[in-house]
C-alpha cells in the first residue's frame, strides 16, 4: 500500500501544477482581450506559450498573442503572468 504513496503525491503535483497553468492561461487570454479592446484593436489568435520561470516565490509565466489594427499586419503582444495575477501587458506599437 505505501508503495504506492510517493506516485499519488507526484501525480497530485502535477494535476495542482497543470489545474494552476489553466488559471493562469486564461487570466491572462482575459486580460489580452481587454487590452485589445482597450486599444481598440482586433485580437487575433489564441495565446502562445513563451516561457515559465520562478521568481519571488511564485511561478512567473510569459504568454504571446497576435492583434491587429487595420489591413493585414500583425502586431505581437506579451501578457506576463506571476503566479494566478497579470504582472504587465505589453503591445508592440501599431500605426494610429
Amino acid at each position: 500500500m505505501f508503495e504506492f504513496f510517493p506516485w499519488l503525491i507526484g501525480l497530485a503535483l502535477v494535476a495542482l501544477f497543470w489545474w494552476q497553468s489553466l488559471g493562469a492561461r486564461w487570466a491572462a487570454r482575459r486580460a489580452a482581450l481587454a487590452a485589445c479592446e482597450n486599444a481598440d484593436v482586433t485580437f487575433i489568435d489564441e495565446l502562445a506559450f513563451q516561457r515559465i520561470s520562478l521568481a519571488r516565490g511564485a511561478l512567473k509565466r510569459r504568454y504571446r498573442f497576435e492583434f491587429y489594427r487595420r489591413g493585414d499586419r500583425r502586431y505581437a503582444g506579451y501578457v506576463d503572468m506571476h503566479g494566478q495575477r497579470v504582472a504587465h501587458i505589453e503591445m508592440e506599437p501599431y500605426p494610429l
